[in-house]
Formats: structure tokens, C-alpha cells, sequence
């Protein structure tokens, strides 16, 4: 019978193979060569070189898009509180450096006990201001009939807070509201 936790003889083939393995097993835990961490450390580089720029215009984009969500949202507010109290309500603007926005009453006390809508997201006299350091640059005041329909049409402008980036916000008549590109046709 064998035994397996014998040691191997000298004159025992396998007693070569077994050192050599060992040998193997020990440099090869060494750790890495510095030509491989040099490598690595390059390919890291070459990906952050391309990568960074690439998320800085995704984050200033979805900042531009947020801030014209937020003036959408306070439009749509307004647009529904003058639907169900049944008179109309102005949306009123204040550009840079302030920008803000509030929704107001178009109406004499006795018909709008609150002439100035405050709640969540506003402030204690009604505003609402764009966050993350963006900016209205473009904002005239809307107004929306007890019907839903604005009484004219308008356009508001955002902007980054880096300025590389805008998009208008389109009123038209009927009271859609939509996001587009600056310069697009208002319908």
C-alpha cells in the first residue's frame, strides 16, 4: 500500500515537478511587474481622458433639462389651479439673477381669497426658484383662463448654470406647454 504523505525519494520522478510547481507557485505570487501596472495605469488614463469630458456635458444637459421640468411643472400648476377654482392665474417670472417664479390670482379679493399660490416648493411669498445655479433668461408672464387656455402664447428660456446650454419652454394658446430646442417655432 501507498502511502500518500510519505516524502518522495531523490531518485523519484515526481519529486522534480513537485519543487518546480512549488517554485512556479512562489513567483508567480510575487505580485505584478511594473511594465503591467504602467500598462493598466495608461488604459485607466486614456479612459478618464475621454469619459470625463463626456459626462460633464451629460450632467450640464440633464441640469438644463431639470431646471425646464421645474418651469414646465410651475406652468402646469398655475394652468390647473385657474381650471379648478375657475378664474385665471398668472405665472410671473423674475430672470437672473433672482430666477424664480410664482403663480398669482388674476381677480379682486373677493373672488381670490389667496391672490398668491404658496405651498410645496415655494417659498413664504409664493416663489419658486430654479436650482443647481440655472436660469431663466427669457420669461414673460403667462396667463391661463378658468378654460386652461393661456392668453397668449410665450416662451421662457432656461439656461445652465455654466451657460452652454438653453432650452425653451413654448406656450401657446390652447395652454400646451412643451420643452424644445431654442429657436424652434412656438405653434
Amino acid at each position: 500500500m501507498h502511502d500518500p504523505h510519505a516524502t518522495m525519494s531523490k531518485g523519484d520522478p515526481m519529486s522534480g515537478k513537485s519543487r518546480n510547481l512549488r517554485r512556479l507557485a512562489w513567483t508567480s505570487s510575487a505580485g505584478y511587474q511594473m511594465v503591467e501596472l504602467l500598462v493598466v495605469l495608461a488604459v485607466l488614463s486614456v479612459i478618464m481622458a475621454i469619459g470625463f469630458p463626456l459626462y460633464l456635458t451629460y450632467a450640464r444637459a440633464q441640469e438644463t433639462d431639470g431646471a425646464a421640468r421645474t418651469v414646465v411643472v410651475a406652468l402646469n400648476h398655475a394652468r390647473s389651479l385657474a381650471v379648478t377654482r375657475g378664474i385665471s392665474h398668472t405665472v410671473t417670472t423674475q430672470t437672473n439673477p433672482n430666477n424664480r417664479m410664482r403663480s398669482s390670482c388674476v381677480a379682486d379679493a373677493q373672488w381670490c381669497p389667496t391672490p398668491i399660490y404658496t405651498g410645496p416648493g415655494t417659498d413664504g411669498a409664493g416663489w419658486r426658484t430654479l436650482e443647481n445655479g440655472s436660469r431663466l433668461t427669457l420669461g414673460p408672464a403667462i396667463t391661463f383662463n378658468a378654460l386652461g387656455a393661456a392668453t397668449a402664447n410665450g416662451v421662457l428660456r432656461v439656461q445652465n448654470s455654466t451657460a452652454t446650454g438653453s432650452l425653451d419652454v413654448c406656450v401657446n394658446p390652447s395652454g400646451k406647454i412643451r420643452v424644445q430646442a431654442v429657436g424652434a417655432a412656438c405653434p
